[in-house]
């Protein structure tokens, strides 16, 4: 249920953005960044303002997230592999939305919505180091020369 829950989620983030005339024309990212409430920092803003001046590249951080947040509510119907693809993608797409609003907090649910969503049943999260593998010499075990038994040995009288 979590993972139709996630699945519902970005889909209805995606869907109600579409009806606003900033979302459909490219222009949001615009005025979201430059809101005083909400926006990006001082330190960020002169970076993001030369990107958001441009018209393709608001266009770009406009529609960006609006294919993300379609193909993650998608994510349930696409094959694993495309999914451990796509979970990079999602953790930068809310580090940025950390960074620039300063939404923290929404940050880090969203990356445990993530994992769950994302992740195959069963997945162990552990992060454990990952283990060699074993070439083709060390994996031929060596004959080790047979030493006899006690009770094998030859009696000499």
């Amino acid at each position: 249920m979590a993972r139709i829950q996630m699945s519902v989620i970005y889909f209805q983030s995606c869907v109600a953005k579409l009806p606003h005339a900033e979302w459909a024309d490219g222009s949001a990212l615009y005025y979201w960044i430059d809101n005083y409430v909400f926006g990006a920092p001082g330190w960020l803003r002169p970076a993001l303002n030369s990107v958001v001046d441009n018209p393709l590249g608001v266009a770009a951080l406009t529609w960006g997230p609006l294919v993300l947040e379609i193909v993650l509510a998608a994510a349930l119907l696409l094959p694993q592999r495309v999914r451990w693809m796509l979970l990079p993608v999602g953790v930068l797409f809310h580090l940025g939305i950390a960074v620039v609003m300063g939404l923290w907090s929404f940050a880090f649910a969203m990356w445990a919505g993530l994992l769950l969503l994302l992740t195959p049943y069963g997945h162990d999260p552990r992060l454990s180091p990952p283990r060699r593998r074993k070439t083709a010499a060390a994996a031929v075990p060596v004959p080790v020369a047979a030493k006899p038994r006690d009770s094998e040995q030859p009696v000499h009288n």
